[in-house]
């Protein structure tokens, strides 16, 4: 695929590696903590980078949060919606590969501070089925946070005239999450 000056997706990708005096550009994300993001490139791998963390961390999150739950539909949610995150996982790991960088972990203060007040609210809690608002509203509010980070990828997708092979699974992720919330809105907590 073609960018309107000519060049090839792929060669551009390549030429955003390397900087403007010829180094080549470190990896954000990885080992190396104290990167730069000096590019669109750069800033659409650490939110890709930052997304996927939070979907790995989601597998196990969703699981715990089905085992907690006391009301049937929010266990069903959870229990289902594990699937779909193993899905989006498996869609975004070839996103990587087309941009040819590593899926290397960039933490997500924003799903670590969710956590922490999902925790800090249910040590609290004494009737057990308020723990189900509570995992509600923690589901809730991690899918506005994936959708929000799927529209700044998205954005920046455009923005860099980046090809459907990652555009699409990115809107496919994004529909996933707004349907997650959807289904989460309607239950009647």
């Amino acid at each position: 695929m073609n960018h309107p000056n000519g060049t090839r997706w792929d060669e551009r990708v390549d030429r955003l590696d390397v900087s403007c005096d010829g180094r080549i550009a470190m990896p954000c994300g990885g080992e190396d903590t104290a990167c730069m993001i000096e590019s669109e490139r750069d800033l659409f791998v650490h939110e890709l980078r930052e997304l996927y963390h939070i979907e790995r961390e989601l597998e196990e999150l969703q699981a715990q949060l089905a085992e907690s739950a006391t009301d049937e539909d929010l266990e069903e949610y959870y229990a289902a919606h594990s699937e779909t995150t193993t899905d989006q996982i498996a869609r975004l790991e070839p996103i990587f590969e087309g941009l040819q960088a590593e899926p290397g972990p960039v933490e997500s203060s924003s799903l670590d501070g969710l956590r922490s007040e999902r925790e800090a609210i249910v040590e609290d809690l004494m009737d057990p089925i308020l723990g189900d608002l509570t995992d509600a509203e923690l589901g809730r509010a991690i899918e506005r946070l994936e959708i929000t980070k799927l529209e700044t990828l998205l954005t920046l997708a455009d923005r860099m005239d980046l090809p459907g092979e990652i555009v699409d699974p990115l809107e496919q992720t994004k529909r996933d999450a707004e349907q997650g919330l959807e289904q989460l809105q309607r239950m009647p907590m």
